[in-house]
This record gives structure tokens, C-alpha cells and sequence, in this order.
């Protein structure tokens, strides 16, 4: 569900008949692998790829001639004709110089890489890029290409350039200093710079990811803001860096103090329940998705994080916000997760959504960091979340992260606090673990092997939120 915030009216959603057996569980095919590859042939300065690879990659038909030694490629209505130690190539009708002639190598043709760039760039034809980390030529996925980030360093703002086929993909998906974090749908097929600490960019990484590319920067305090240019005409994204505030830049996370954080309890919220179904699609129900979820995670955490769990709810019961909130405070929680998903008008195609209360200065979680020792301050019942602002966004971002980097988003953070945490006093979130509306991420959810995949992925989360480093 689209939890509502909490200075607007409340109210129950509609309820929808309960499922009569629990969630309904659907045949999801395994998760594709990464991008197929080939590796590439050095001979001297020479990088080259062998035909049967060219033409697997392709998905090409082969036709040798052995009396002329050539071999072409066909591709549904295009055509690719090598001829062994010559460096021209026949690309449907237009003739391409190469840098170098084919190679015959161990009785199979080899053409330099530099062809990849000619060959034909229609839909019916796979696209090919050239990956220098892995020396390899590798299949580009819908999202297109992120290439080598270029890093521009000027008077009062850094800039990062980074090219990319989908600038209208990339997203800041955690803006802590430490942890600064940047999506795109696109394979990463670039090198790094050797050297990024030049302030207040001290270091970037690429990291793991199932789909799509994740770059971590680590920047300095003299960053004051940020700011995210995609420019669809130059195919290009621009990070900017200033080191003056203002309202023309967005502010990043505010950050805890360093160090691991305390993960002895844990509470999970399973949302909705009894007359509140919640989000209803296609046969499967929110509620008891969310319950299913809840007790996977609930073996998960005490497994891995040795933490003692508790469930608000453990059947398919009616509780309200006072209640959930009284459970969670009454097990002195470090960290409470409401767990939902998400449905219904206006909400996004597919991937998952993360609420907390906003960590921002004006919150009342900045207003409570300047209170000396021992002072008492007195917080509406309902506003009581807001002291804990900071560290819920710290694992709200944690979360996400971990759900982005195993393929499940695209995520979203929003900053406002959700109803179902008012009055919880501990850090929390509300997570929208996916989209039921969308039909891949409704698969993926109601597949056993795709629940406990979301379990383990948001327990790799708090793992992260809980090692704090």
C-alpha cells in the first residue's frame, strides 16, 4: 500500500477478502544471468575477437568460403563479411577500414575489436561494447553502456561526467558522504580514475550489482550539497559537488555518530491484517504475503544477526496503529520494519519504496541533537519517530541499497512519516518490498525461491546498517 503521512487525516483502507490459502504461489523463471561475454585476443597492441564468438554473441549465422577465405555473418537482414588478413570489413553495403587486417589464428578468423563499432545499430541486432576490466566484449543490456567518469575539478564545485546511453535512468540512491551512491540501468564497460582524491571526492567504486551499475563515492565534509544533471541530448549524467550550501543544491544525509550500531531486538510489522487486506493482485494479497515475508525474515535475522525478533502480529489478525506501536515499544526495539507492498493508482511500475521520518535540520530530530545532557524534552505521542530520524534514514538507505544491488528496484527513499510508526520510539521504516502490480515483481515475491531471495537481501541491509562502517 501507498502508506499515508502522518500529518494528513487518517484513515483505514477499503477492506478486500482475505485468500483462502495464503498467498498464492506462481512458477517465476531463474533470474537471467549477467551479461554473456567473450574474452578478447592480444597479439602485440592487438585486441582482437575470435568469429565463433562474434558470431555467438551476435546470435549470427555462419558462412565460410574456403576457396576466397571468407566468412559472413549473417543477422537477420544484415550481413558481415570477413576476409582473413585483409583490414577491410563489409558491413552491409558500406565498406570499414579496420585498424588492423583480420587475423587467422589457429584456423579461426579473428577481427579487431574497433568492428563492434560499425556493426549494424538496429533493434534486431545485439549490441556489443568493449569491457577493459574484464579484457572481454560483452552484450549490452537494454539499458545501454556507462562509460569512463571524467573528473572535472573547478573553483568552489567538483564536477563528475560520466557517459551514459540512459542518462534518464540514473538516480541517487544514498546520499550520506560515506556511502554516496549513484544507479544506473546501464553495464558498466569504463575504467575508474586511478585517483579521485582530489576534495572533496576522496575515493569511487564500483559495486556489485545483479543489474544495472552502482558507483559508491566516499567525499569529504567540504562537500555542502549536490546536484544531479542528466543530459539526454550529450548522453551524459553530471555530478556536481559544492562546497557552499544554497537552496540551488540538494543537502546530503545527515549521519550518525561512527561506529557499529546495536541490533539486539527487532521488530517486524506485518502490515494490514483481519478486515484489512490491503493490496489486492491478480490472487495475491498483501497481508499474507506480508506475514509470509515477516516469518522468513524473522528465521533470517536470528540465524545471521543472532538478534531476538518479534512480530506485531503472527496470524491474520486486526491491529491498529497504537497497537503496533505499543509492541514495538514494548519490546524495546533497535529497529522496527512495517512491512507492505506496494499497489494501487499512482504507484510505481515496479521495484520498492522505503519511508521514514525526514532526517532533515528542520526535524525534530535536529531540534533534539542541540539539548544538552539530562534535558527533558516532552514529544506528542505521535511525533515521537522524529527523534530517531537520522538513524532511520541511515536504514532506510541501507535497505535499499541492498535491494538495489541484488536486481530487486528500482527503490525510492521518501522522507515522511509513515502511519504506521507513529508513536514507535525506535529507529523504522516502512518498506514497500515490491510492486504487486507489476507483473515481474508480483512473480518474483509469490515464487518461494524469490521470497526468501527479498528476506535475505533485506537482512544483508540491517546487516550493513548494524556494522555502520
Amino acid at each position: 500500500m501507498r502508506a499515508p503521512i502522518a500529518a494528513a487525516a487518517l484513515a483505514l483502507l477499503l477492506a478486500a477478502p482475505p485468500a483462502p490459502h495464503g498467498p498464492r504461489v506462481a512458477h517465476v523463471p531463474e533470474r537471467a544471468p549477467g551479461p554473456d561475454s567473450a574474452p578478447v585476443r592480444n597479439l602485440g597492441d592487438e585486441r582482437l575477437i575470435g568469429a565463433n564468438d562474434l558470431a555467438r554473441l551476435l546470435d549470427a549465422t555462419k558462412f565460410w568460403r574456403g576457396d576466397v577465405r571468407k566468412l559472413e555473418l549473417r543477422v537477420h537482414s544484415h550481413r558481415v563479411l570477413l576476409t582473413a588478413d585483409n583490414p577491410y570489413v563489409i558491413v552491409d553495403e558500406s565498406t570499414v577500414r579496420l585498424p588492423s587486417p583480420v587475423r587467422s589464428l589457429g584456423g579461426e578468423l579473428h577481427a579487431p575489436i574497433a568492428l563492434i563499432d560499425s556493426l549494424p545499430g538496429d533493434s534486431t541486432v545485439n549490441r556489443l561494447a568493449y569491457d577493459p576490466r574484464g579484457d572481454q566484449v560483452v552484450v549490452l543490456p537494454p539499458g545501454g553502456m556507462v562509460g569512463t567518469p571524467r573528473l572535472i575539478v573547478g573553483e568552489g564545485v567538483t564536477r563528475l561526467v560520466i557517459p551514459a546511453d540512459r542518462p534518464q535512468d540514473a538516480a541517487v540512491v544514498a546520499r550520506a558522504r560515506a556511502h554516496f551512491r549513484l544507479r544506473f540501468a546501464g553495464y558498466f564497460a569504463g575504467v575508474l580514475p586511478d585517483s579521485t582524491r582530489q576534495r572533496p571526492l576522496t575515493g569511487i567504486h564500483l559495486l556489485p550489482a545483479v543489474s544495472g551499475t552502482v558507483l559508491e563515492l566516499a567525499l569529504s565534509s567540504e562537500a555542502q550539497g549536490f546536484r544531479l544533471v542528466r543530459d539526454v541530448a550529450a548522453k551524459k549524467v553530471t555530478l556536481e559537488f559544492s562546497r557552499v550550501a544554497g537552496e540551488a543544491w540538494e543537502s546530503f544525509a545527515p549521519e550518525g555518530p561512527p561506529g557499529p550500531r546495536a541490533l539486539r531486538i527487532v521488530v517486524l510489522d506485518p502490515g494490514h491484517g483481519g478486515a484489512d487486506a490491503g493490496v489486492t493482485a491478480e490472487g495475491v494479497v498483501e497481508k499474507s504475503l506480508a506475514l509470509e515475508l515477516a516469518k522468513r525474515l524473522k528465521g533470517e535475522i536470528e540465524h545471521r544477526l543472532h538478534a531476538r525478533v518479534f512480530l506485531t502480529r503472527e496470524d491474520d489478525r486486526t491491529l491498529d496503529v497504537q497497537q503496533r506501536a505499543e509492541a514495538a515499544n514494548r519490546a524495546r526495539a533497535d529497529v522496527v520494519l512495517s512491512l507492505h507492498f506496494d499497489g494501487g493508482p499512482g504507484t510505481p511500475d515496479g521495484g520498492a519504496s522505503a519511508l521514514c521520518a525526514p532526517a532533515d535540520v528542520g526535524s525534530t530530530a535536529g531540534q533534539l541533537g542541540g539539548m544538552g545532557p539530562g534535558a527533558i524534552v516532552m514529544l506528542p505521542w505521535r511525533d515521537v519517530a522524529s527523534r530517531h530520524a537520522v538513524e532511520s534514514r541511515a536504514l532506510a538507505e541501507a535497505v535499499l541499497s541492498s535491494l538495489e544491488l541484488r536486481g530487486m528496484g528500482p527503490t525510492h527513499l521518501i522522507e515522511r512519516l509513515p502511519y504506521p510508526l507513529l508513536g514507535v520510539n525506535a529507529p523504522g521504516l516502512l518498506l514497500e518490498c515490491a510492486t504487486l502490480d507489476s507483473p515481474r515483481d508480483r512473480e518474483r515475491v509469490t515464487h518461494d525461491d524469490g521470497l526468501t531471495a527479498l528476506a535475505r537481501a533485506i537482512v544483508d541491509g540491517l546487516d550493513a546498517y548494524r556494522r555502520n562502517d
